[in-house]
């Protein structure tokens, strides 16, 4: 009697059972296929990102070099000096140790008695070593592009320089001279020299732009 009874109850939970049995399984399939869409969706976003990532350095980076006579001047090679004083003869000489020219530069004089304050640079011939005439001109072809460049540093670095005069001693000993006013120079780019310390960007697009373009070169000299 017992036993039937209990054989009754258990007829009776089986169907309970299987039922939440299935849906036990349901569950689990459904917890499986919610994970394996959410992994899909991780590897696929980590795919585009891949896919759309640029190194920073490619991004940002600005040459903002320039080549003289096969030499190549930075920049950077300059902002160190920001905010020299002509009064300062080691730093103007160290500026002037970066510039096209170096080599062939004799002596420096400094105007720092009374306003306008200025800078003279000599070039000349280099006897220690042992350059020939010809050498030395050689150098000096692309002259007005390199004069122009040296005034445009300089400016922008010494705060207080208002007029630069470069004296380039030729085959014939005749002195060819180069003078340069700080008023000039900004008119010319439109800013005033000291904004262009540290921006790679506008230094290329509107100083660098005028230094590597023969046309803008002739029109600055020739409207002077």
């Amino acid at each position: 009697m017992i036993h039937s009874i209990l054989l009754k109850e258990l007829q009776k939970e089986s169907p309970m059972k299987k039922r939440r049995e299935s849906y036990k399984h349901l569950f689990i399939n459904i917890a499986g296929i919610a994970v394996f869409a959410l992994l899909a969706f991780f590897v696929f976003n980590s795919i585009q990102e891949n896919n759309n990532f640029q190194p920073a350095e490619q991004s940002s980076f600005i040459d903002d070099t320039v080549s003289l006579q096969g030499i190549s001047y930075k920049l950077e090679d300059y902002t160190p000096y920001k905010g020299s004083y002509i009064g300062d003869n080691s730093s103007v000489i160290a500026i002037l140790d970066e510039l096209p020219g170096a080599k062939y530069r004799k002596t420096i004089e400094l105007q720092t008695k009374k306003q306008p304050y200025g800078l003279t640079v000599n070039y000349g011939r280099n006897d220690k070593e042992q350059m020939t005439t010809g050498e030395y001109e050689e150098y000096w072809t692309d002259k007005r592009s390199m004069l122009l460049y040296n005034a445009s540093v300089l400016f922008m670095v010494i705060d207080n320089l208002d007029t630069i005069d470069f004296h380039l001693e030729p085959e014939n000993d005749k002195l060819m001279h180069f003078q340069f006013t700080r008023a000039e120079i900004e008119g010319l780019y439109g800013r005033d020299m000291s904004f262009y310390v540290g921006d790679s960007k506008s230094w290329k697009q509107e100083v660098l732009s005028v230094i590597k373009s023969d046309s803008a070169i002739n029109e600055f000299y020739r409207n002077r």
